[in-house]
């Protein structure tokens, strides 16, 4: 296998880091990097977190209202830690939230297979970075009518241009777009065992012929490829539909801090993945996130949640983006961490609960 090598481009007076840092990804590692943090500059354990309180929204769909919360709570976005992200309790009706969840639990038993079994309602997909379930590529991943009148209406607001100008709003990123083929997002139902390892987002996705691998590249992919997502990836937005979850059973989303040159981690914040619970972050070069306590419900109940990600035709306005078209990328030997007693020694400094 051919290493894979991306090369960081950066303005150090914004960031206050080098330019130019290269990492290499494993061969066939399911982009795992080859050299990442040293052991004695990887921060994870703080002995009791520090309880902190989600955002309370409206729960209201107008537009005044959403307007009202963006412009509230948009220094509360730009100046969190480890970088800009906000998690929100009840920004859309509770009613609408919790009949979402039922539908997505109503299809719970219904048939998986591997991401090539056409015939199974859900795709599985297992790495040695992660194993999840969810509805697999466009249109599976975009039809919500598959589960009812409630996930059509959440899946419509998520990419109205209502809700754009709010995400405008609240995070100071202009001309956004939402991907209408959804590439990588849609429905998830993460059963037990499920979890993803450490990494930060694609920039832009590449699609390829058979045969050929994409690379990272400047400017246009190589020969054989072509770019499927609408520009820039900027923002993630995933919202949790799990009643009750309890921090044991694992899943909860954590946010980890790191530097443009990958020279140090540190566990910052553990979010669980409650229901009608939002969190909404800023992807770039450093926005290291994932669940690595894997799901363990008692009763087999999945970990259940929506993902709608959007982009920008340009990355002028965001430093820590690398001008490098690359795949997602994975801090090396987190994956193997993962247990079902890691929520309890894997610490961070902050717990939403």
């Amino acid at each position: 296998g051919v290493r894979r090598q991306v090369r960081h481009h950066c303005r150090p007076e914004i960031s206050g880091a080098g330019c130019g840092t290269q990492f290499e990804q494993r061969p066939r590692g399911a982009g795992e990097l080859m050299y990442g943090p040293p052991k004695h500059r990887q921060r994870y354990t703080f002995g009791t977190a520090i309880n902190v309180s989600a955002t309370r929204g409206a729960g209201h769909l107008s537009h005044s209202a959403l307007q009202d919360f963006a412009r509230r709570y948009a220094s509360t976005y730009s100046s969190a830690d480890p970088y800009k992200h906000i998690v929100i309790d009840n920004l859309v009706p509770e009613a609408l939230a919790h009949a979402c969840m039922k539908e997505l639990q109503a299809k719970h038993y219904l048939p998986s297979s591997s991401a090539s079994g056409a015939s199974s309602f859900w795709k599985s997909r297992s790495t040695p970075m992660g194993a999840k379930r969810g509805r697999g590529g466009y249109p599976e991943n975009t039809q919500a009518e598959v589960f009812g009148p409630s996930t059509v209406r959440l899946f419509d607001f998520f990419q109205s241009r209502r809700f754009i100008a709010f995400l405008e709003t609240l995070t100071g990123i202009r001309n956004l777009t939402a991907d209408s083929r959804m590439f990588g997002g849609g429905p998830f139902s993460i059963v037990n065992g499920g979890f993803l390892s450490l990494h930060t987002d694609f920039n832009k996705h590449q699609t390829c012929e058979k045969g050929i691998s994409p690379i990272p590249t400047y400017g246009e992919p190589k020969p054989g490829c072509r770019v499927v997502t609408p520009g820039w990836r900027r923002l993630n937005l995933l919202m949790y539909l799990n009643e009750g979850w309890r921090e044991e059973w694992g899943g909860s989303f954590e946010l980890w801090e790191t530097d443009p040159r990958y020279s140090f981690l540190q566990y910052s914040k553990k979010v669980l993945p409650l229901l009608n619970r939002i969190a909404i972050f800023s992807v770039t070069d450093v926005s290291i996130h994932g669940h690595l306590d894997p799901v363990n419900h008692p009763h087999g109940e999945a970990r259940k949640s929506l993902s709608f990600y959007y982009y920008t035709p340009t990355i002028d306005d965001e430093p820590l983006i690398t001008p490098l078209l690359h795949e997602s990328v994975y801090m090396p030997g987190h994956a193997a961490l993962r247990s079902v007693e890691r929520w309890r020694t894997m610490v961070p400094k902050y717990t939403v609960r």
